[in-house]
């Protein structure tokens, strides 16, 4: 007789566009709150008539119905289950089991934590037919995480195929934010297509296949700034080389390299152990802007904030 030991990671008719949830909003908006994962492919199936309007409805529905569980987030308690099997066929029934008790739980409770969000969303676009997978890997949540590296997956997403190309999208990111230490709920559409370019700045899959042949360690994806999707939707980029650790050096200004910034846009910097953010110098060449702050021996964390919103996030040694 086998033994198997499973962890379950805790952690975390109409047409629209990509990232674009207006259109679909209106009609999922009058859908229950209460649904079965059936009923929901049910709903949506009967109301949208192209595969990828199908799939963003159930993605906007989860994502503004569930609500991130902060409670398990900030008390994680790994739960460990353990079954035996004599068979491959009975090994699957138990996973599948296992899976579809976190989707139920989700649903009854309508918190969740990553878990729960992608088991939900893997079971509805099963039963809508979907091709799709579950994807373990790393994420980085605030500044602390800079220049670390997780042993464990800390986070799961998922992808699933649509014509054809792999839309990857992340329901927990969707549903909301953790601001100031409490979540607060509001959906981002950002999170829906994660574009290729940018999907190695906010996640990391332990699994190659989901790389999509991208070559990046996951050390360099852990040294990297913290990037907001407030400057990922936008033509903005930092001109490498960019770390996310910047080495302060006694009364030099620390410039950071920013193409396609605009002589219009307002940037501040944020600096920790400063009551108020800092005007920075900004000079422009060659649709480059290059802004200079200088920051104190104390200070440990540089926020970029551009027209008002946190952009990108540097830890100060």
């Amino acid at each position: 007789m086998r033994r198997l030991f499973c962890v379950i990671i805790i952690l975390i008719s109409f047409s629209v566009s990509a990232q674009d949830f207006e259109g679909l909003k209106t009609k999922v908006d009058t859908y229950s709150k209460e649904l079965e994962a059936e009923e929901l492919a049910c709903e949506v199936q009967q109301d949208f008539q192209s595969k990828e309007d199908q799939i963003k409805a159930v993605f906007y529905w989860v994502a503004s119905t569930i609500k991130y569980n902060m409670s398990e987030a900030q008390n994680p308690n790994p739960k460990m289950i353990r079954f035996h099997y004599k068979s491959d066929a009975e090994r699957l029934y138990k996973l599948r089991a296992i899976r579809d008790s976190i989707v139920q739980e989700t649903l009854t409770t309508r918190k969740a934590v990553c878990e729960g969000y992608s088991q939900t969303l893997a079971k509805v676009f099963n039963y809508l037919d979907f091709e799709n997978h579950i994807v373990k890997g790393y994420v980085r949540n605030s500044i602390q995480d800079i220049g670390k590296s997780y042993t464990a997956a800390n986070h799961a997403w998922n992808v699933v195929k649509i014509d054809n190309k792999w839309v990857v999208m992340d329901a927990t990111w969707a549903a909301g934010a953790v601001i100031n230490g409490r979540w607060q709920q509001s959906f981002n559409g950002y999170y829906y297509d994660i574009p290729r370019e940018s999907y190695f700045k906010t996640h990391y899959p332990e699994d190659d296949r989901w790389k999509f042949g991208k070559k990046i360690t996951k050390k360099e994806f852990y040294n990297q700034p913290i990037y907001t999707p407030e400057f990922l939707r936008t033509k903005l980029r930092l001109i490498p080389p960019v770390s996310g650790v910047i080495k302060r050096v006694k009364e030099k200004p620390l410039v950071l390299k920013i193409e396609n910034l605009s002589v219009n846009q307002r940037v501040l910097c944020g600096l920790s152990g400063y009551r108020f953010a800092k005007k920075p110098k900004i000079h422009y060449k060659n649709n480059i802007a290059y802004v200079e702050v200088t920051p104190s021996s104390r200070c440990k964390k540089l926020f970029l904030v551009i027209d008002g919103e946190v952009c990108v996030e540097f830890k100060l040694v």
